[in-house]
This record gives C-alpha cells, sequence and structure tokens, in this order.
C-alpha cells in the first residue's frame, strides 16, 4: 500500500539576504494545501543544505506548507526575501510510490504528444509563410523553429539579472532591449494613444457593469495570483469584441500607427488587493499599461527590481517575462487599459509564423 506524504520541518540560515534559497514553488495553491517544489536552483542555500543532509534532502514535488509558520504564497516568498533564518514546513513526497509512478507515466505521455505537435508544428509553419510570403521565406524561420524546439523539449528559458528574473516558456532570442520597462518615446503610438485617455476614461465610466468582467482567458492562473483581478475585453483573439460599446477605445486604437496589437482590454483591481509575482511567458509580446481611473501614489507594479507608479493619463511599456507584481493600496478600484502587442524586434514572417501556431496549438491542446 502507498504510504502517505511525511511532514518535516527544518531550518536553513544564511549570514546575510544576498544570498538565494534557490528553491521555486508553484504559485497556485497544491490540492489539500501548500505549495508544490517546482525547482532546486544550483549554488542555492537549499541545494547545499541537501548536499549536507542527504538523508532529509529537499526534493522536486515536496510539498512546502510553511515558511516561519506564514502558508500563503505572498507571506512565504516574503519570507525568504527578508529573513535570515527560515523554518521550512513540507510534506516530503517520496513515500507516495504507486501514485508517483501513475504521474510519472502520464507525464512522460503528455511530454511525448506535446513533442510530436511541435516536431510537426515546425515544418507544417514553413510551407503556410512560404505560400503567403514567396518561395524561402519558410527558411527565415530559424527563431521561431529554435523556440518550439525549446517548447517540445520542455526547456523553459530562465535568466538572472541585475534587473530582474525573467523566465519564459515562449522565447524568441535576440530581442532587444531586455529591460523590465521600456522608453515610451522609442514608441511614438503611445504619445497618440494618450490624446483619447479622457474620451477612453468617459468610455470606461459608463460600462461599469459587473456582468460585463471576466477573470479572462486564463482564469485558473489569474485565480492563483491575482483572484480579485478582472477584465473587459477590447480585442480578443483578432476580434474587436463590441465596436458599439467601445466605440471611442476602438477607434482610437485602429487608428494607432507602428503597432501591432495582439490584445486589448480594461482592467480593474480592486481597492487594496494584490497581485502575486509571476511571468506572463511571452517573450515576443510586449505589454502597454495606459492609467484611467487610480489614486496616485498608492497603486504601483513591481517588474523585475523596479518598481513604478501609475499616474492618470500616462503609459508604462513592460517585459512581462521578467517576474512582476502589483499592488492597489488605496481604498478605491484601479482600471488601465492594457494593451499586449508584438514585439517590433519580430519579422513579419516571424510573426505570422507564431500567430498561426497559436492556433494550431490551441486545437491540438483540445485534443491532448
Amino acid at each position: 500500500l502507498p504510504q502517505g506524504p511525511q511532514e518535516v520541518e527544518i531550518c536553513i540560515s544564511r549570514p546575510d539576504i544576498s544570498q538565494k534559497f534557490g528553491m521555486m514553488i508553484d504559485i497556485e495553491p497544491n490540492f489539500g494545501g501548500g505549495h508544490r517544489i517546482s525547482e532546486i536552483r544550483e549554488g542555492g542555500l537549499v541545494e547545499a543544505w541537501n548536499r549536507e543532509h542527504p538523508d532529509n534532502a529537499i526534493q522536486v514535488n515536496d510539498i512546502l506548507i510553511s515558511v516561519n509558520g506564514k502558508i500563503t504564497f505572498d507571506e512565504m516568498m516574503e519570507q525568504f526575501k527578508s529573513e535570515l533564518s527560515c523554518q521550512l514546513r513540507r510534506k516530503a513526497m517520496e513515500g507516495l510510490k504507486v501514485e508517483d509512478s501513475e504521474a510519472k507515466k502520464e507525464a512522460s505521455e503528455w511530454e511525448r504528444r506535446r513533442a510530436r505537435v511541435t516536431a510537426a508544428l515546425v515544418p507544417g509553419l514553413k510551407k503556410i509563410i512560404d505560400s503567403e510570403f514567396g518561395a524561402g521565406a519558410g527558411d527565415r524561420l530559424g527563431r521561431i523553429e529554435k523556440m518550439y524546439h525549446r517548447v517540445g523539449s520542455n526547456d523553459i528559458f530562465k535568466e538572472e539579472l541585475p534587473s530582474g528574473s525573467r523566465l519564459a516558456p515562449g522565447y524568441v532570442e535576440n530581442l532587444t532591449p531586455v529591460a523590465p520597462f521600456h522608453d515610451v518615446k522609442d514608441h511614438p503610438w503611445c504619445a497618440e494613444l494618450q490624446k483619447h485617455w479622457k474620451g477612453i476614461r468617459q468610455e470606461l465610466k459608463r460600462n461599469l457593469d459587473e456582468s460585463l468582467w471576466t477573470a479572462g482567458a486564463y482564469q485558473k492562473s489569474n485565480e492563483a495570483y491575482g483572484k480579485d483581478w478582472k477584465i473587459m475585453g477590447v480585442l480578443t483573439e483578432d476580434s474587436w469584441q463590441d465596436e458599439k460599446r467601445f466605440k471611442v477605445t476602438t477607434g482610437a486604437l485602429k487608428e494607432l500607427k507602428g503597432i501591432k496589437p495582439f490584445e486589448a482590454f480594461f482592467a480593474k483591481m480592486p481597492p487594496r488587493t494584490k497581485i502575486a509575482p509571476h511571468s506572463d511567458n511571452l517573450n515576443y509580446v510586449l505589454t502597454s499599461h495606459l492609467a484611467l481611473e487610480l489614486e496616485e501614489g498608492k497603486c504601483s507594479i513591481t517588474v523585475g527590481n523596479e518598481e513604478k507608479y501609475w499616474k492618470e493619463g500616462e503609459m508604462l511599456i513592460l517585459d512581462t517575462t521578467f517576474i512582476h507584481s502589483t499592488k492597489n493600496e488605496s481604498n478605491r478600484p484601479r482600471y488601465i487599459l492594457v494593451l499586449r502587442f508584438w514585439h517590433p524586434g519580430l519579422t513579419e514572417e516571424e510573426r505570422r509564423a507564431i500567430h498561426v501556431s497559436h492556433a494550431i496549438l490551441a486545437r491540438a491542446a483540445k485534443g491532448m
């Protein structure tokens, strides 16, 4: 019979907070409580602990229950960030032999299916790009081919920079600049959009009915790191959602030159709430925020190691593969217009290939 997981408590200390614990945990809570340990990184305090205590080593897939008595994701992350000594309480999962074996079989089969899909994807994309852009155009998809090779191998791009940590399962190499925030002046269309901000805000205020707000396309992920965050779609999957309702906003976005929109929506963040640190996973898509309605000085976003406060009528452009989080410390909701757009460093062929691949993979996922 399979044994139940054993709870173990250990203490790991460090001489100063610059030393990293080197352990990643899932943002989403594990069924039954706690957070699954997803990765143990080389050179961290946890790896050093494991070398010195092989009989009590912390393993990937163990469940972290608490850190210094704190049990939520945000609280545990704060302990890792600020405390010299961390008391870790975890469930050691090595006893789950039967279930673990079945889980590994399922995971292995999933990886095989994903590898098959991605292996077949690139040749098909090359044919489509050849037919749309001319013979030989498909041969210019080297960066996209390399990206999907990584996806098929479950090789997630990770990077530690002085400006912060990046994580991107969907990673196209050599897209620049690499920075948490991009200079708005490098994107002239931002100034054009800002001219319409008061009209867009008025349109938003006319459409604050709660029934119009949803958790978004990635509801499960959103609930894990920001369950109170809601959106109201304007442009989704190449479709303008309600041009009559959002006449001013849609018109302003359609007039923009020098930008290829990927998605547009209003985002609502209730008072006294936070969105936990996370990555949006795709470095070939950038994100802009146009601040519409908020209490200035109380609402901020941290991208990588840099924090900025929204100001009404002003814009930010960010690379959301940097781990980022937000907070609204005011007593009123924060409203912004979010625009996600193709990275300008992509070629037309690359952008089209990724666009087509999204639709193919979405259909494949439904059949898996």
